[in-house]
């Protein structure tokens, strides 16, 4: 079945199914895993490693001997790896100029790059409250060195076509999608136009972006066989406005919703066909503010594996994770803000937060052996549990 045919009806899905209504189907013969996990038969399943947002202005290769050590294996299990790049890259000889001169700014060098592509990063989503940190020929040098390493990405161009367009990466198998904007507070100047680079950006108020983005999503669904719709949500718009977006984007042919922006975790909602994760906060954080600028929770997320094959989204696992705040001193910017996997009660106290805000949108988390889990279920096999 395409994609196209697979998107003309609704699917199976046993939307706010618990614990009881699994021990239900177990009784009536429906037993989770009778096929391999989240598949079946011999359609492809690919395994995607989802993080926070990486504002990462270091290459920490060089300050550090084995950095995320207890996360990189992780992220080395995956078939694909996908984040958010919250800096501008700029390249010696680039006429770069800084668009603000505070603490917030962040640009970096292309060895970032270097060192995302080493841990496995292959989807990067380039659309956010910082890409247009040096400018518009920023923007030009970060999709240049992002292509130059083979990576996909989406998010921003070189004019609002290229920015809205798209992006495909075929995974083992599976034709992955991407399309990728931000919601925030930007300057003027950092919206892509028709003949000027910048960013692809949805203001709250904006319905032409809207249907244009929508329009893009659906383009893409019936190219890929799993979509991602990527969100950077940081902005004054009014209560309920993302919850709209993301499930408009899920209607529209999006497998897979991913926000970043507020940096710190959100709930997870199992909507239609497809799994929204509302807010994923930091996976490496470079911030040059103060210790103690932030709350504990900004120094605490989750890693995401999720099972993907053609029919979306199937299994979920969060792993805990904490980032290093750091210790004033030598090297304190170069060497803080970088995740390792959190046990014990500090693991449980995340995966608990995110049960907690996961629920209040009627979708169950299982808690077990460190890590919370989500499948998918429906009437012929059993995938979800919501």
């Amino acid at each position: 079945m395409t994609k196209l045919a697979r998107r003309a009806r609704p699917r199976a899905g046993v939307v706010g199914l618990g614990l009881v209504g699994m021990a239900a189907l177990a009784s009536a013969g429906c037993v989770p895993g009778a096929d391999k996990p989240g598949g079946s038969g011999s359609e492809p399943t690919i395994t995607l490693a989802v993080t926070g947002q990486a504002l990462i202005e270091h290459d920490p290769r060089q300050y550090l001997e084995a950095p995320l050590a207890t996360v990189a294996p992780i992220l080395a299990g995956a078939d694909a790896v996908f984040t958010n790049l919250e800096v501008a890259i700029v390249v010696p000889g680039c006429d770069c100029t800084p668009t603000r001169d505070d603490v917030f700014f962040h640009g970096a060098g292309s060895e970032v790059l270097d060192y995302l592509d080493e841990i496995g990063v292959s989807l990067l989503a380039l659309a956010n409250n910082h890409s247009w940190d040096y400018g518009d020929e920023g923007i030009v040098s970060t999709l240049e060195e992002v292509a130059r390493r083979g990576i996909t990405h989406a998010g921003t161009g070189r004019n609002l076509s290229e920015a809205v367009a798209p992006a495909y990466r075929d995974v083992g198998g599976v034709r992955v999608g991407m399309v990728a904007l931000a919601t925030v507070n930007a300057p003027p100047g950092a919206m892509a136009t028709g003949t000027k680079p910048g960013v692809n950006l949805l203001h709250p108020d904006d319905a032409e972006a809207w249907d244009r983005n929508l329009g893009a999503i659906r383009e893409a669904a019936g190219n890929s066989d799993i979509l991602i719709s990527y969100q950077h949500y940081q902005t004054d718009a009014g209560p309920g406005w993302q919850e709209r977006w993301a499930r408009a984007a899920v209607d529209a042919g999006a497998d897979l919703y991913i926000s970043h922006g507020e940096p710190r975790l959100a709930g997870v909602e199992a909507y239609g066909g497809g799994l929204i994760l509302y807010g994923l906060g930091n996976f490496i954080f470079h911030t040059r503010t103060d210790v103690g600028n932030y709350p504990r929770e900004v120094w605490e997320s989750v890693v995401v594996t999720l099972s993907l094959g053609a029919d979306g989204v199937r299994e979920a696992a969060f792993v805990p994770v904490v980032l290093d705040e750091g210790t004033p001193g030598e090297l304190f910017f170069e060497t803080r803000g970088y995740p390792e996997v959190a046990d014990g009660d500090a693991g449980s106290a995340i995966l608990e937060r995110l049960a907690e805000l996961s629920a209040e949108y009627g979708t169950g988390l299982e808690i077990r052996d460190g890590r919370a889990h989500w499948r998918r279920v429906t009437l012929g096999s059993v995938y979800d549990l919501n």
